[in-house]
Order: C-alpha cells, then sequence, then structure tokens
C-alpha cells in the first residue's frame, strides 16, 4: 500500500506563492516578467478593499430623486 500524501492547507499554499512574488518582486524591481505581471495582479486585488467606492449612496440617489420630481 502506497503511503497516503496529504494535501497541503490552501492558505498555506496562499502565503507561500505571496510571499515568492514579494521576494521577486523585491530582487527584480520590475523585470516584466511574468511573475512581476503576477505580482501586480495581485497587489491589486488585494488592495481593492482600500480603493474608495466608486457608486454613490443611497442618501445621494434619494436627493437626486428627490430633485428630479
Amino acid at each position: 500500500m502506497a503511503p497516503q500524501i496529504q494535501a497541503p492547507e490552501e492558505s498555506d499554499v496562499l502565503r507561500e506563492q505571496l510571499e515568492y512574488l514579494i521576494a521577486h518582486r523585491a530582487g527584480n524591481a520590475q523585470c516584466g516578467c511574468s511573475a512581476c505581471q503576477r505580482y501586480l495582479r495581485v497587489r491589486s486585488a488585494l488592495l481593492e478593499i482600500f480603493a474608495k467606492p466608486s457608486c454613490i449612496g443611497v442618501r445621494e440617489i434619494g436627493s437626486r430623486r428627490a430633485k428630479a420630481a
């Protein structure tokens, strides 16, 4: 019977990949390879939560409707 190999935790794989991309980017400031492109996509996705919302608030919609009526 072959030994059972347990798959690594998803969070461990993600962390390892992120560490690799950060280290690559730090050592090769913008070499333009596929790893650098992946770094930019991942960075953009992770920082998206800190971006200002592009949609207007509910109060603004209500005030616009009142002006139009």
